[in-house]
């Protein structure tokens, strides 16, 4: 995405995503925010911190999720044949195959 794309969406996501994480962290008790580690998923597969988490982070979080989670929780490395994800949306479709690492 280039850069000029990037900094729009970030303008335009990052307000709302901050409101929606104000409201999601407010729904917890403040102790148990101290001793958890809350973490969001970012566009390329990795976790952000709550207080880091931005709109540009977020674009396209779905798919890169979608792979971990498939990883995660179907693929056992007992047995060497890959697993095929296939992750429908309201809008769109996204299929991803997991062979025991992330290319």
């Amino acid at each position: 995405v280039p850069r000029a794309f990037t900094s729009c969406a970030d303008a335009y996501l990052t307000p709302c995503i901050q409101r929606y994480i104000h409201q999601f962290v407010a729904g917890f008790d403040s102790k148990m925010m101290e001793r958890t580690k809350v973490t969001f998923m970012q566009s390329d597969g990795g976790l952000s911190a709550v207080d880091k988490f931005s709109g540009f982070r977020a674009i396209l979080s779905g798919p890169a999720g979608g792979v971990v989670g498939l990883a995660k929780t179907t693929y056992t490395g007992q047995r060497t044949m890959p697993v095929i994800g296939f992750d429908m949306g309201g809008t769109s479709t996204d299929v991803s195959r997991y062979a025991g690492h992330y290319e």
